[in-house]
């Protein structure tokens, strides 16, 4: 049987693959309808966040606990801040140099903040 934590990290790992598998579902519907820019610039726009989202969880959950509170809140707050900071810098760098529709690289951001919230509620809500 795994430890509690590792069930933790378990879990987090496949919220974030389900976040990558809604960004590519968005990725494909936007290739077939808008082209080949559109759905690329979904998936680099989702990318953005799922990253920077996957480091997160995989350095907030490599070393903590639950039981040692403390230092999971330290760890987790850290990583949440590193986290965004690194997505914001991404977004921007996609946006300024690469050939891109910003309103498609938008709607891969913001779905993939959605869906890992949507993600992260149905898990929740299953326990």
């Amino acid at each position: 049987m795994p430890a509690p934590g590792q069930s933790i990290r378990t879990d987090a790992i496949k919220m974030v693959l389900w976040q990558f598998a809604v960004i590519v579902v968005l990725s494909v519907i936007l290739f077939l309808l808008q082209g080949l820019q559109s759905g690329v610039s979904a998936l680099l726009g989702g990318l953005a966040y799922c990253l920077p989202n996957f480091l997160f969880v995989w350095r907030v959950f490599e070393r903590t606990t639950a039981r040692a509170a403390k230092q999971f809140l330290t760890a987790f707050l850290l990583g949440e801040v590193t986290k965004l900071v690194l997505s914001a810098i991404l977004f921007v760098l996609i946006v300024k140099f690469l050939p891109v529709k910003v309103i498609s690289v938008l709607g891969g951001y913001v779905t993939a903040i959605m869906a890992f919230w949507v993600v992260s509620f149905i898990t929740m809500s299953q326990e």
